[in-house]
This record gives C-alpha cells, structure tokens and sequence, in this order.
C-alpha cells in the first residue's frame, strides 16, 4: 500500500502522460512533460506482475456481443489467429492501451509489454506512439 508521501512524490516525479483525443486514431497518449529517452517509468511499472492475458481465438472474438467484439479488436494485441484479452476484461483498462501505432515509434516495449521505453526525447503535448508489429511477433 502506497502512503501519502509515495503518492505525492509518484505525482510529482513520475506524472508523464494523459489520454486525449488523437488524430491518428480514436484517443492517444501523450506526454504532459518532456520525457527524456531512455525513460522506462510512463506506465505503471507493476503492469505484468497482476495482469495476465488469455488468449482467445478471432473465431470467438466474432461470437461475442458486438460492443464486446469492438473492445477486443480495437484494445487487444492480436497474432494471424488470436486476440490476446487481459483476464479482469475491460474493467479497468492500462493507459498503454490507447497507444497508437506508428512504423517508427517514440517508445518500445521492452519485456513483452513489462516496460515502455522512449527511444528518443518526446517533447511535451506529442503524442507517444508504437510499431504495434514489434510488440507481437506475428
């Protein structure tokens, strides 16, 4: 359990990113303060340690009810023939979900999604994006 000092000092240090609406796609993330590269700490970094995925096939993602076929397919990692769902569903949902993709992307996943790191200074207000193609091999 975090104390109220924890907490403000997270605040303070380790506040870098929002959601807000992209012009790339639906919502994004972006940077509240320039992050310098190298920077591992944007997210949470205790992602992989409480969440695990259950790989569910395309084939029962198209049984679903429409709305949740829609999360899946816009939140979820996917290969040529599974999504990859996090076990609690859509009850909660990580900020690196609305990363947008790029072919040449500001971070990486390092770890299979446990960290992100900037691979070059991200100005404040720009928008951190991914090569989607190098979180999953396909």
């Amino acid at each position: 359990m975090h104390s109220k000092e924890q907490l403000l000092e997270e605040l303070q240090d380790n506040t870098w990113i929002m959601i807000k609406p992209s012009a790339i796609q639906g919502i994004g993330v972006f940077a509240l303060r320039d992050i310098p590269k190298g920077c591992r700490t944007m997210f949470s970094p205790e992602r992989k340690s409480h969440e695990e995925y259950i790989t569910v096939s395309k084939a029962e993602v198209e049984q679903l009810p429409e709305h949740s076929r829609t999360l899946v397919e816009t939140y979820c990692l996917y290969d040529e023939d599974n999504y990859f769902v996090p076990e609690c569903g859509f009850k909660k949902m990580d900020l690196v979900y609305f990363l947008n993709h790029a072919d040449h992307g500001n971070i990486i996943s390092i770890n299979d999604g446990e960290f992100f790191e900037a691979v070059r200074d991200i100005k404040k207000g720009e928008e951190l994006l991914i090569d989607y193609g190098e979180i999953v091999d396909e």
